[in-house]
């Protein structure tokens, strides 16, 4: 069986980091992936995908929201064979539902829903929202809490939605091992280190982290991934007066080894779907600290420290308490790694390959 995996690009995220991790796994099953990426940034998750043998279409050199994109899918589908299409984020949702209804054939598109929010959830687009998803035979849904919002916007997809939760490799970041705070961080041993992984847009809010540690004297925060926002979260680190203490790491193959240096993990964000970060500092048995949005909570539940959406002192309240007790870290990152031994890869997999199997069985009757 053949699956061709869409996706905007393969730049550092977690819907980019669970698509690129279907690859080895599935082969594995006998189910071959190709790769169709609206653009191709050749990032460390691009080439390390392209090495391990897999075939990545990138026909186009243009913005991920170039309309171009409708033709170029549909003539990729006319040249090449695919059982499955499985598509992920928008805008590859639109442009992908819009070539193969271009394209008049009958390969059956299925699509992931990676958040519990987005802003095209407003009435006067709620009718395109209706059109794309009505050209997938399939949704999967990696939450609770992405399900729940979904079915509110569009209630008649209810039918449509697998739960398909996000999972990764455990074990990779269970026992990675790393050079050290003096080496990944440039401080020394005894220096706090916060670490927060992910693009750095609107939706993660690392402004109010920034706020936050301006009141927490010592600690340093390490920000890995970039974004649009870097150079306005640097000038509001500059102007917080903790410039000297928040490091921007840029876009990194090392998450394990930084994970494993750090003292805690925090993830500010304002919505998410099932954070693969999290899961990923969860498995590395770090101490967590998470916004109270819905999904978040439902991950981690009792593991972690929670703090309401936005409010920067009671998330530094929180820092402060998990940096003061050592005890209540040792205690939360235990439990935090035996969590994660529920968002094993496998699971993730074996939900898939029973979508695809069941969705290419039911277009060819």
């Amino acid at each position: 069986m053949k699956i061709l995996q869409v996706i905007d690009s393969l730049a550092l995220g977690g819907a980019e980091v669970l698509t690129a991790s279907l690859y080895a796994g599935l082969l594995k099953r006998g189910l071959f992936c190709e790769y169709y990426l609206l653009r191709s940034e050749q990032t460390p998750l691009e080439r390390k995908l392209a090495d391990s043998g897999a075939r990545i279409h990138a026909p186009l050199r243009a913005s991920v929201y170039s309309p171009r994109h409708l033709r170029a899918f549909r003539e990729t589908l006319r040249r090449f064979k695919f059982d499955v299409v499985h598509v992920h984020l928008f805008p590859a949702q639109l442009w992908a539902a819009c070539g193969a209804w271009a394209a008049r054939g009958a390969t059956p598109l299925i699509t992931t829903e990676h958040n519990t929010e987005n802003r095209r959830r407003t009435y006067w687009l709620r009718g395109i929202d209706r059109w794309m998803y009505g050209r997938y035979r399939r949704i999967a849904s990696i939450s609770p809490a992405t399900t729940k919002q979904l079915v509110a916007w569009l209630p008649e997809l209810q039918s449509k939605i697998a739960d398909c939760p996000n999972g990764i490799d455990v074990e990779t970041f269970a026992s990675a091992s790393g050079p050290g705070k003096q080496a990944l961080f440039s401080v020394t041993e005894d220096t706090p280190v916060i670490l927060c992984v992910g693009r750095l847009e609107m939706v993660k809010d690392h402004e109010t982290l920034l706020r936050a540690m301006s009141s927490i004297p010592r600690a340093v925060l390490a920000l890995a991934g970039d974004g649009p926002l870097r150079r306005p979260l640097h000038a509001l680190a500059e102007q917080l007066g903790i410039g000297s203490r928040v490091q921007f790491l840029g876009k990194r193959a090392d998450v394990p080894q930084l994970l494993k240096a750090a003292d805690l993990y925090v993830q500010p964000s304002r919505w998410e779907g099932l954070s693969i970060a999290v899961l990923e500092a969860m498995a590395a048995g770090k101490p967590i600290v998470v916004s109270d949005a819905p999904s978040l909570a439902e991950q981690v539940e009792d593991t972690a420290l929670l703090f309401p959406v936005g409010d920067a002192h009671q998330l530094a309240l929180r820092i402060s308490t998990l940096l003061a007790d050592p005890h209540l870290r040792q205690q939360l990152a235990c439990l935090a790694q035996q969590r994660a031994r529920m968002f094993g890869l496998e699971r993730t997999l074996d939900c898939y390959e029973r979508l695809y199997r069941d969705v290419a069985r039911k277009a060819e009757q």
